[in-house]
């Protein structure tokens, strides 16, 4: 271990269960969990593991300025009618991610179907009673092995935390592209008061979880080239993993005397998700529009229509399928009545690949 550095429990005055370590880089104290496996020292960004080895090519997902993102948070605030609300919390938590580069060779085998036309000789009378044959076509199923090889090379991103609770980390995760990662830039990320998450999940686990997924994968693909896959054998060969940051932005408003919630990705700035409230006045309306479309739907409906109907008109099942439609309709204004909040998403669009994975037949 390098002197200096590794975990350190803290004075017995403290919680006997807080930990500590020392930076060898700047000598800074931090605090520590004892589940985490990497840390990140928050004064000068290096990473180290439990053993107080520095992890070698530190890497970051760069993120927008910290102006470009209260922008885009107060123009998703203005799109949804809640303009007035005054960012109180503004800052980047930095996600620890695991970017496994792979090599992999595929062997397949299996069965493929594929159907045939045949023809077979039938017997019949004519209309005069004359014995005629003729050819009817049919088809048969034929069966026929199949065995293939194919390539795929890429990078398999694995995260590095076992728990997340982060408001947006479902949106974040799904829309989450590391292919533009860059060189870690500790003075990039200084300013916006960002906060280090460190890691659950060491190099070699995350190895551990690649393979399985790029196993996984690969008899996806083959058994999507035959009919029935009877045996797939890959060859995967893992580089040693490189450890990546990247930025989850969070967000807290007062709108009104409360508090609400947004989120956004670093990387390009767009808005996760975010806690919208519904003034009264607005539930008001919402309530009032809702009972109106509900009661002209039970009059166009259920009135209007059935005595259409009653009258022999087959246009009163119009006017009724209509005042159902209707009615449903006015669900979804009278249950925003009932809502102090709602939750609204941005789309999400992944930024241009720089390098696709390759897969050779």
């Amino acid at each position: 271990m390098n002197q200096g550095s590794g975990y350190k429990h803290m004075s017995e005055e403290q919680d006997s269960q807080a930990l500590t370590m020392t930076c060898d880089t700047c000598g800074a104290v931090f605090p520590i969990s004892p589940e985490d496996l990497v840390v990140t020292c928050s004064y000068c960004g290096e990473s180290y593991d439990v053993e107080g080895k520095k992890i070698p090519d530190h890497q970051m997902l760069p993120s927008k300025d910290i102006n470009e993102i209260r922008a885009n948070f107060e123009e998703f605030l203005k799109r949804n009618r809640a303009e007035s609300g005054n960012i109180v919390e503004l800052r980047a938590n930095y996600i620890p991610y695991w970017v496994v580069p792979f090599e992999s060779d595929t062997h397949y085998y299996g069965v493929k179907t594929s159907t045939v036309t045949r023809y077979k000789t039938v017997t019949y009378k004519d209309s005069e009673g004359n014995t005629k044959t003729k050819r009817v076509p049919y088809t048969v199923t034929v069966y026929r092995d199949e065995e293939g090889d194919f390539h795929r090379s890429g990078r398999e991103n694995v995260i590095a935390r076992k728990h997340t609770a982060f408001y947006g980390f479902d949106h974040f995760q799904k829309g989450l592209f590391l292919d533009n990662i860059q060189p870690f830039d500790f003075n990039g990320v200084k300013e916006h008061n960002a906060e280090f998450i460190n890691a659950e999940v060491d190099a070699g686990e995350s190895q551990q979880n690649a393979y399985g997924r790029i196993e996984n994968h690969n008899r996806s693909i083959a058994a999507g080239k035959v009919s029935k896959l009877v045996r797939c054998d890959s060859n995967i060969n893992l580089q040693y993993p490189i450890y990546v940051h990247a930025p989850l932005w969070q967000a807290r408003y007062k709108y009104q005397g409360k508090i609400y919630k947004m989120s956004a990705s670093g990387d390009t700035g767009t808005v996760l998700k975010g806690e919208i409230p519904l003034s009264f006045a607005r539930r008001m309306m919402n309530l009032i529009i809702g009972l109106a479309i509900m009661f002209t739907g039970i009059i166009l409906g259920e009135w209007l229509g059935f005595q259409i109907l009653v009258a022999g008109d087959d246009k009163g099942y119009i006017m009724i399928i209509v005042g159902l439609v209707m009615m449903a309709l006015s669900f979804f204004f009278t249950r925003t009545a009932f809502k102090m909040q709602l939750e609204k998403s941005e789309k999400i669009k992944k930024p241009k690949k720089r390098k696709k994975n390759k897969e050779d037949n």
